[in-house]
């Protein structure tokens, strides 16, 4: 069956007005143009000069002219299709996209609850989950392989994701040369470059350090996108107290300067090309432990409105906890900052299921999660009003003592109503007759008869041949 592409709600809720929108750009543009970038990287210097940037050894000025040109430039959607060639992300406008995150120092195991290092094989079993929930609309490699060489464990990571997901990915890695052999996988596993730009699987994450210092691999990352036609995200996370001001206005300022720096970079290396942005992501940092928070309400929806005042793709993030482990601190943050953010319209909304502040995974919190995403597209679903859910012949039929359990209306439309999978709402005589489970125990059985289940393949031999020596290719050029 081909994939439906879901359609979403007009945007509801905001913090920003268009004013204090203005008021924010503006600011952007003094700190672009006045205080500069650190640009560690000749050719983008010189790339940017030619576009009518100021350079002054490795600072960088942007007059206002070539930001908002820039802007302009960049499409407004973009769209990433399905690994069979089915678009199923068209990610932009109030179109509302859910993942998990990347590469976790630790797995809390669903089977033990044993809080250790990641291994490939949770990797392959956190694509198979991914690709099975059907609330899930990309994957991320979820977890650090500790058992990979690690010249290649990026491009392992990739290489399982792409055995056993057929969703559209989201990558990530430090190292350019890592990102250069991503885009030749790709090509190997959809039929070459051609078609990989015609019809768009993945995207690739530039996670910028420094918002106002950007080193060589990270603008590398971006100009080789661009040229190759391969959609990315630039995302400067900043750290309010730290690498920006401690208060959001300021830190969002800073961080939006940063991100608009990678929207300059690709249309100055190809006009046109597909890049979205986080907003100015500022994270709250706990100074009592220096930690960056995942949950903290200042941070949320502020760069969704920015992004929307820019016209841009957004990447956000919500669904995550800074929860230790599965409990009821880690399914309130999900559900808070999962319902925030999508109502907010974070286009691509990744680190679904995160926990620990970003340094652990839980395959459990990941289907707890996506019964949740379930909850909020329900009602993020558009309302029509027409004479099928207004009936109101039916209401005067019925009168004030109708019973419409047994009428045709109730029997024809009660399955489209919101269903849970996961939750119970029963009878509590019901819910101890099957064993009194909680939550985290029935999610846990689930992802257990997931993995249970025969996977099918998703990349014939050949192709993951192919994969294979790109691989070996990229190792023996490390040394290894």
């Amino acid at each position: 069956m081909k994939p439906i592409v879901r359609s979403q709600q007009a945007i509801r809720f905001a913090k920003l007005t268009p004013e204090q929108c203005e008021q924010l750009h503006q600011a952007v543009l003094q700190v672009l143009g006045d205080v500069g970038v650190e640009i560690h990287h000749e050719r983008a210097r010189e790339l940017l000069r030619g576009a009518g940037a100021t350079v002054e050894v490795e600072r960088v000025r942007f007059p206002a002219d070539l930001v908002d040109w820039a802007i302009a430039a960049a499409p407004r959607s973009i769209d990433l299709h399905d690994h069979a060639g089915n678009l199923v992300m068209p990610a932009g406008e109030d179109r509302v996209f859910f993942g998990p995150g990347s590469e976790t120092q630790y797995v809390i195991d669903h089977r033990t609850g044993e809080r250790r290092h990641g291994t490939l094989a949770d990797v392959t079993s956190g694509a198979r989950v991914i690709d099975a929930l059907p609330n899930y609309d990309f994957d991320m490699s979820l977890f650090l392989p500790w058992d990979a060489d690690p010249t290649v464990a990026y491009l392992w990571q990739y290489r399982e994701m792409l055995a056993h997901c057929d969703k559209p990915h989201v990558l990530i890695t430090p190292s350019f040369d890592d990102v250069r052999s991503m885009v030749a996988m790709l090509d190997a596993a959809v039929g070459g470059a051609e078609e990989r730009r015609a019809r768009p699987r993945d995207m690739i994450y530039v996670n910028v350090t420094h918002p106002l210092r950007q080193e060589y691999d990270e603008v590398e990352k971006a100009l080789f996108l661009a040229e190759q036609g391969m959609p990315f995200m630039y995302a400067t996370a900043t750290l309010g107290g730290l690498l920006a001001p401690v208060l959001q206005p300021a830190g969002k300022v800073v961080g939006i300067a940063g991100d608009l720096v990678g929207v300059m970079l690709a249309q100055v290396a190809r006009e046109g090309a597909p890049v979205a942005i986080a907003g100015g992501l500022t994270h709250v940092v706990d100074m009592r432990t220096m930690l960056a928070t995942y949950a903290s309400p200042e941070d949320r929806v502020l760069g969704a409105d920015m992004a929307r005042y820019y016209g841009l793709p957004f990447f956000g993030m919500g669904g995550a906890s800074d929860s230790k482990v599965v409990d009821a601190q880690a399914a309130a943050e999900a559900a808070m900052t999962l319902m925030t953010e999508a109502l907010g319209g974070a286009n691509i909304l990744h680190d679904v299921g995160y926990l620990e502040s970003g340094s652990s995974n839980c395959l459990t919190q990941l289907v707890i999660c996506d019964e949740l995403i379930g909850w909020v597209r329900a009602l993020m679903r558009p309302l029509e009003i027409d004479e099928v859910t207004l009936p109101l012949d039916m209401i005067r039929e019925y009168g004030v003592e109708g019973d419409y359990v047994a009428s045709d209306h109730t029997l024809e439309h009660f399955r489209s109503l919101w269903e849970p999978t996961l939750f119970d709402r029963g009878l509590r005589t019901h819910w101890e007759a099957a064993g009194g489970r909680t939550l985290a125990e029935a999610a846990a059985e689930r992802v257990d008869a997931i993995l249970a289940a025969e996977p099918a393949p998703k990349l014939d031999e050949g192709t993951l041949a192919a994969i294979d020596e790109i691989i070996a290719e990229h190792a023996a050029r490390a040394g290894r």
